[in-house]
């Protein structure tokens, strides 16, 4: 199989065509205020597919089909989104780009969402950053959420390991985070790649949907 990793001037290559918020975070994380400012859209969702494309450019993007079961910010109200991360696999051609988003079918996720590409595509904030795995560990009552990392291995949601209980991001918590946020709105202070009048955009009262 042809596996191709990005890394040094290729990475570079990678980074630049990511969303800008996407670059910024490849140096330093975003805190969760920072993500919930940059996103468009804020969901929560199922993956019910997963498949790859390879772009105009020759760069291949996952892309997985999700239905959308609640909306915190956006500019409407979707039952389905289609959202995509740069690399995947078609046949023997691998694309691999560090920090990427990963999917896998039957997934329950949160969404950080940044359009890309004048509107024509989603993707993760800061990618990995921007996207979490939802998991309810045996014998408890609360999802909790785990980011994933990783692009050596084959993605299944199934088999990622519970964090032990004191490292664990509890949903309810995360979300409370969140809300509190968009109640708040945007604080004015600036968001590495991403320009002010962007942040203005998609921070107005009416992007904070609560379905």
């Amino acid at each position: 199989m042809m596996r191709h990793t990005l890394s040094g001037f290729l990475l570079a290559i990678a980074i630049a065509l990511a969303p800008a918020n996407a670059r910024a975070t490849s140096l330093a994380p975003l805190s969760e205020a920072q993500l919930t400012d940059a996103a468009t859209y804020i969901v929560q969702g199922t993956v019910t597919s997963v498949w790859s494309e390879v772009d105009d450019r020759g760069y291949i993007w996952t892309r997985a089909a999700v239905d959308v079961s609640r909306v915190y910010k956006g500019p409407d109200d979707p039952d389905f989104l289609v959202v995509e991360a740069m690399g995947g696999e078609i046949g023997e051609r691998r694309m691999s780009v560090p920090s990427s988003a990963r999917f896998s079918e039957g997934e329950r996720t949160l969404m950080f969402l940044a359009e890309i590409d004048h509107g024509r595509k989603l993707t993760p904030v800061g990618m990995f950053l921007g996207k979490y795995t939802v998991r309810r560990a045996p014998g408890e009552v609360r999802d909790h959420v785990i980011r994933y990392n990783r692009t050596t291995e084959q993605f299944d949601h199934r088999f990622l390991p519970h964090p032990p209980l004191e490292q664990r991001v509890y949903l309810d918590d995360l979300l409370e985070q969140v809300e509190s946020r968009l109640d708040t709105g945007w604080d004015g202070k600036p968001i590495p790649g991403i320009s002010p009048l962007k942040l203005e955009e998609i921070n107005t009262p009416t992007r904070r949907l609560r379905r």
